[in-house]
């Protein structure tokens, strides 16, 4: 599928970023790429096509991914069920990929017959001495195709780092300009950080189908700042055109088991609603737990952050949220299928007056009942998945919705926010803009990101500050 053209105020922000670096050389790593990110977070960019589905095997060839399979939950290699093709020859097999190229023979891969039938061997580091061929027990030779930093989406890579939060030297300018100068690039920065999550989304339809892309991405929204990742691995472990032929009973024992939430838990720790809760949730997870047993394995099982959250933030009421999205799926879905469906106030009363049995009343699974029903995805969760999910989704198919966007309010700061206002205009507060706006967020977090988080001088050799002068409203 082919992204939807450039948006104007984007492309003019791009003009005035790209024109700062331009020079610059694309970093040969990234922090985080082959350290930080773990072997499932990795196979999850890989499967979600923020590495693309084009590239050049390591003899040479060039190979296409026509189809990214699903993801094995037994014995085997990662991703089955998957087709490439390699000049003008189709494949149909499965798919491994490792950190290392070498994990083929450590792993024993090459005298397993499971993984006879893997068609391409994935891997993001190789040893520099020699060439490391993949061999089958068969003793056939696999295409390698290796992993690279500058593959990967600017909008998927991992960022840990922050800048001090202090004064900038660009304070002073964005101070002392217009507000209607400051307004316009706040707005044309947001375009941009729409536009890009919109690739983004579109990478993601291409490798999985639309319905797939709204279901995860709307799921990675649930996980909020700390476990993001998890629900997102969950959903393409657990796609939609699967979960929607479940009953609900299974829907919620299927997400709630392959999460690993019910492995350290049984009945007998609960009681009243709780345990005839956990008790139905059981009596469909024992069906199928044996097929998803590589899940649940040390190495494969998801890891949650667990503190500090809120309790109404915590992974297993936000989960059952999710279980309840699912049940009310084609009321939530249909508007994003299709942008001439989209409402705002009927899609938001959807998601507002989402309920559960148990859920509602309830933070986790052992939890005792709230005294009165809360509400399963709140007026600010529908924000961040207005501003990450739909608009990116919308927009570009209909442009009338951007000016929709731009009355969107921004219900909630975040210390990210604040970072980026203190270093942008200073610690006084009298002297920062007041955002109200969610659009104005959102186009300060990408100036933050784009100069700030770039910027290793501490301020001393950044181009913005002198650069400002040359923005103006036009």
């Amino acid at each position: 599928m082919t992204p939807p053209p450039p948006l104007p105020l984007a492309a003019r922000y791009q003009r005035f970023r790209d024109d700062l670096f331009l020079g610059l050389e694309e970093p040969e790593t990234l922090p985080g790429f082959d350290a930080a990110l773990s072997e499932i977070e990795l196979q999850s960019l890989w499967f979600s096509g923020a590495f693309g589905s084009e590239f050049q095997l390591e003899d040479g060839r060039n190979v296409t991914i026509q189809d990214f399979g699903i993801w094995n939950s037994g014995p085997g290699p990662d991703f089955v069920e998957t087709a490439i093709r390699i000049g003008k020859d189709v494949h149909r097999g499965a798919i491994e990929l490792d950190p290392d190229a070498r994990d083929w023979e450590r792993h024993r891969h090459g005298q397993n017959a499971d993984y006879n039938r893997v068609i391409l061997h994935i891997y993001v580091t190789a040893p520099e001495s020699a060439r490391f061929y993949t061999r089958t027990e068969q003793h056939t030779e696999v295409p390698q195709l290796r992993l690279r930093p500058h593959m990967l989406e600017a909008d998927a890579r991992p960022c840990s780092r922050e800048a001090a939060a202090r004064l900038g030297r660009c304070a002073l300018p964005l101070r002392d300009m217009e507000p209607i100068r400051v307004t316009s690039l706040l707005e044309s920065a947001a375009q941009f950080r729409l536009q890009r999550k919109s690739r983004r989304l579109h990478a993601l339809i291409a490798a999985q189908g639309r319905e797939q892309a709204v279901f995860q991405s709307l799921a990675q929204t649930l996980g909020y700042r700390f476990n993001q990742r998890p629900f997102a691995i969950l959903a393409q472990r657990l796609p939609i055109r699967q979960l929607k032929g479940e009953n609900s009973a299974m829907r919620e024992a299927l997400l709630f088991g392959a999460a690993g939430f019910l492995e350290d838990i049984r009945a007998e720790q609960t009681e009243g609603a709780a345990r005839q809760h956990l008790r139905r949730i059981w009596d469909s997870w024992w069906k199928r737990r044996d097929a998803c047993e590589r899940w649940l394995s040390p190495q494969q099982r998801l890891r949650w952050k667990l503190a500090p959250v809120r309790p109404g933030n915590h992974p297993q009421r936000r989960l059952g949220a999710l279980v309840a999205l699912i049940d009310q799926w084609s009321a939530v879905s249909a508007p994003l299928m299709d942008a001439t469906r989209w409402t705002l106030p009927g899609w938001r009363d959807t998601l507002l007056h989402l309920g559960h049995p148990f859920w509602s009343t309830h933070y986790t699974l052992l939890a005792e009942p709230a005294p009165r029903p809360i509400a399963l995805i709140g007026s600010s969760r529908i924000h961040e998945m207005l501003a990450n999910v739909v608009y990116p989704l919308l927009v570009p198919e209909r442009t009338r919705l951007w000016a929709e966007y731009l009355e969107l309010p921004a219900l909630l700061d975040n210390q990210k926010i604040r970072r980026a206002l203190q270093r942008l205009f200073g610690p006084d507060s009298r002297t920062q803009p007041k955002l109200r706006l969610q659009y104005e967020h959102q186009g300060l977090l990408q100036v933050y990101e784009d100069f700030c988080l770039e910027d290793t001088s501490a301020c001393a050799d950044c181009p913005f500050p002198e650069r400002l002068k040359s923005w103006d409203t036009a």
